[in-house]
């Protein structure tokens, strides 16, 4: 910094960090970037670095009526910029359809979950499932995103953001005993609840459905527990750090 005023090497390296989140979760609103900004930047502001960000071309936006937010994208010049940093940039691509309301309210809840995990842990890999996607069948089942620890220890997140029927839990835990079990894809599923009493009502399913994959390899919580880092494994709520604990020891 001289005179108050940052160098092109650390404006780059700022507008190459928020392009690299936008490209992860596809999209961003104004308080998802500030939060993204804060958090991880350790910026005081975002204003400075979305104005910036327009006006130097490696985001769009557009006012959603139906969520009534500003939506930020990335441009074509926002997918070079990263190239280096994001392997999969080329394959980015964003429409208006994937703000619909149900989406929308499933991906605010998928990055508010990244915000609250990475306030509690130290992620080595975050592949959000927009990334995961890329190469997929449309059809394929794929987690809401895979987080990489630093220990090598491998998650699935599913962020449920509605109740699902048993038969869909059932099939859930079917997919993810076989991609733990059978081929090691990951090391455990974390599976995050919007609110107190769907996080209740999903503990009973899954010990109804299979107890002993549960207490193995589900890490169960919802949004307010995970805000204190308190997650339900093993027959009993502890810290985050714990359960992961528990789960590398096997």
């Amino acid at each position: 910094m001289k005179g108050g005023r940052l160098k092109n090497e650390e404006k780059d390296k700022r507008f190459r960090t928020l392009s690299s989140f936008i490209f992860n979760f596809r999209y961003a609103t104004s308080k998802q970037i500030h939060t993204f900004s804060q958090l991880i930047m350790n910026l005081s502001s975002s204003k400075w670095l979305v104005d910036s960000s327009v006006k130097e071309g490696y985001l769009d936006y557009y006012f959603d009526t139906n969520v009534r937010r500003n939506i930020y994208y990335l441009t074509q010049k926002g997918k070079d910029l990263i190239e280096d940093d994001e392997t999969l940039a080329n394959h980015y691509f964003f429409k208006k359809t994937f703000t619909g309301i149900n989406t929308f309210i499933h991906h605010n809840m998928v990055v508010q979950t990244y915000f609250l995990i990475k306030s509690h842990l130290v992620i080595k890999e975050w592949i959000s499932e927009e990334v995961i996607r890329i190469g997929k069948k449309r059809r394929e089942k794929i987690p809401d995103a895979l987080i990489i620890l630093p220990n090598g220890v491998k998650i699935a997140l599913e962020a449920e953001s509605k109740r699902k029927k048993i038969a869909v839990l059932k099939t859930l835990v079917a997919r993810y005993r076989y991609d733990i079990e059978k081929i090691s894809r990951y090391d455990a599923c974390l599976v995050v609840a919007f609110g107190k009493r769907h996080y209740e009502g999903l503990k009973g399913k899954f010990l109804n459905i299979g107890a002993d994959f549960f207490n193995k390899r589900i890490i169960l919580t919802d949004i307010v527990m995970l805000e204190h880092g308190v997650v339900f494994y093993q027959g009993e709520s502890r810290h985050l750090e714990d359960a992961l604990a528990l789960l590398k020891k096997g």
